[in-house]
């Protein structure tokens, strides 16, 4: 399902697909959508399995806590 309540008959899912966000690398399945105007789309359960999230309007920013890094 998708968030304006339909749902999408056409898709692929591809695995172990690496997703690079700045010096973080994550491994994980996707699916291959047919749509226009954005190369990817942050699905909500991917998102949930990150932890904290911050999302901040209108700048269209996010914001994932991923661990402290350094000393």
């Amino acid at each position: 399902m998708v968030a304006i309540g339909g749902t999408i008959d056409r898709y692929r899912k591809c695995h172990n697909i690496k997703l690079t966000m700045g010096e973080y690398v994550f491994n994980s399945p996707i699916l291959s959508i047919p749509m226009v105007g954005a190369d990817v789309l942050l699905g909500g359960q991917w998102l949930q399995s990150l932890g904290m999230i911050t999302f901040k309007f209108p700048r269209t920013f996010i914001e994932i806590f991923l661990g402290r890094k350094g000393s």
